[in-house]
């Protein structure tokens, strides 16, 4: 029987869930790879052969929860109803929150103004909202945000998401089912609330 792969896959999830521990425990500044490497009970080599350091190893992450975004909200089908999707796109994220919650964090910091569009990370998380602003598109198109802007319903919506899974990650919402209900009616109002014209007008 040969003798496994010291760096091979199992290492490289266990060193990312490692990680993950610390991360969402103390924070960036306690990822290092020496801690990495001891929590796994692998050698700070098998850290450098996989990540090449300690900031390929953050960026690993990234790439991990952001590629979790992805998949749920990429995986929502197109609805006749655009409200009807947006509502399931929320309860994407939320899905994609609460399957990577160590992660979430790393995620939001992840959204910055001053990001490099060149990054592919950057792509890779733009897609995740790029999902979402293709049905808002198409649904002024029918006239169903009238006075909106795009850019403002973007806003509107992810800063409402970021919202409910911060808060539901903390233990505010109560168990799943309260929980799922937060989402739905604060998703549903605000949406509601969009489709009027906005004040003044």
């Amino acid at each position: 029987m040969g003798r496994p792969k010291e760096h091979g896959a199992q290492t490289r999830a266990a060193l990312l869930a490692a990680a993950a521990e610390l991360l969402h425990a103390e924070g960036p500044s306690a990822v290092s790879v020496r801690r990495v490497a001891a929590a796994v009970g692998t050698s700070t080599r098998a850290v450098y052969s996989i990540f090449d350091d300690k900031d390929g190893l953050l960026r690993a992450l990234s790439v991990d929860v952001a590629e979790t975004m992805r998949r749920h909200h990429e995986s929502v089908p197109a609805h006749d109803d655009p409200i009807a999707e947006i509502l399931s796109l929320a309860l994407a994220y939320r899905a994609a929150a609460l399957e990577k919650p160590k992660l979430y964090d790393l995620f939001f910091g992840t959204v910055s103004p001053g990001a490099s569009q060149a990054d592919p990370l950057f792509a890779l998380v733009y897609r995740s909202f790029d999902r979402v602003l293709r049905v808002v598109r198409r649904a002024m198109a029918s006239g169903v945000f009238p006075g909106r802007t795009e850019f403002d319903i973007g806003r509107n919506l992810f800063a409402l998401v970021h919202g409910l899974a911060s808060l539901e990650l903390r233990g505010v919402l109560g168990d799943e089912a309260t929980a799922v209900g937060v989402w739905r009616h604060a998703v549903t109002a605000t949406l509601a609330g969009l489709q009027q014209p906005p004040a003044g007008e």
